[in-house]
């Protein structure tokens, strides 16, 4: 005859077996999920094409030059290819169009007639010029200025892209232009981030209306690198995209079908002493050399 004192004695083994099974399943579950997570961290990163810009290989040649004789509000820049020359605007008090050189100094100022809010340029080859107004994401597309004229938007021809209009001051803030293939690109500031590209501009300037629009966005969802988007530039041979973000205080380069290729902080390092304050505008121009403009008003220079 077996007590209920036996049963009890004769089960604790069982028990004690069964929470040793629980806890040995348990720990080979966390040992799998470990070793996964390292065959992920050592499996090398997949090698950049030969055409992709490395920009961590970037270094700033001129850090941070105040340009003289504007205001606080220095937005944009492009490079002018039919003068060589760099090209940079002013968004407020008064809107101007700026002729800088390779330092940083003032060259001449052409006044902004009629524009608004003008956040960003692009230069488009064959003496034309695109500005774009943020707020009512409108692209004037006129002729360079000549010596001491201004520039009046009545005189532009224009586009305009109402999507997603806000009143908060986060409209388009980059414009980009990609002569060899034809593309127009546009960046969407936030609240949220958007990427458009235009094809057909030159064609339809030409009388032949061939405009075609599409929603690049989820490049830059996919990214994942960016609270906000400041300004865009293309490199010339490859078509790669170079985003500019103000708030991540980062550059980012894009492939063809908007991959991820690489980075550059824009913080301390790497020949900057103190942080870019407030990135707005960027450049990438013939010779391969990175300009980037900061409110209020400072320039930068970088070079591999």
């Amino acid at each position: 005859m077996h007590t209920g004192h036996d049963s009890l004695v004769s089960s604790a083994p069982r028990w004690r077996l069964r929470r040793r099974a629980l806890t040995l399943l348990t720990l080979l579950a966390a040992l799998l999920a470990l070793s996964v997570l390292l065959v992920g961290w050592l499996r090398p990163a997949a090698p950049l094409p030969p055409s992709a810009l490395s920009l961590q290989d970037f270094r700033v040649t001129l850090p941070g030059v105040a340009v003289a004789g504007i205001g606080d509000d220095l937005s944009g820049i492009t490079h002018d290819g039919d003068h060589d020359r760099l090209l940079a605007i002013t968004n407020s008090g008064p809107e101007q169009l700026l002729v800088l050189d390779r330092q940083g100094s003032l060259l001449a100022q052409h006044a902004l007639i009629g524009f608004k809010d003008t956040e960003d340029l692009a230069w488009l080859g064959d003496g034309l010029l695109a500005i774009v107004e943020e707020r009512v994401q409108r692209i004037s597309i006129l002729p360079l200025p000549v010596a001491g004229e201004p520039l009046r938007r009545a005189d532009a021809r224009q586009l305009t892209l109402g999507i997603g209009l806000s009143d908060d001051n986060k409209g388009f803030e980059g414009i980009a232009y990609d002569r060899g293939r034809d593309l127009l690109y546009l960046v969407k500031e936030r609240d949220p981030q958007r990427l458009y590209r235009v094809a057909g501009l030159r064609s339809t300037l030409q009388g032949n209306l061939q405009l075609d629009v599409q929603d690049l966005t989820a490049w830059i969802d996919d990214a994942g690198v960016s609270s906000d988007l400041s300004a865009i530039t293309v490199e010339p041979r490859s078509g790669h995209l170079l985003l500019l973000s103000d708030e991540s205080r980062l550059l980012f380069e894009l492939g063809p079908q908007g991959q991820l290729l690489s980075q550059r902080s824009l913080g301390r390092g790497v020949g900057l002493q103190e942080p870019m304050p407030q990135p707005e505008g960027v450049i990438l121009d013939d010779r391969g050399e990175l300009f980037v403009v900061s409110e209020p008003n400072l320039f930068y220079r970088l070079a591999r």
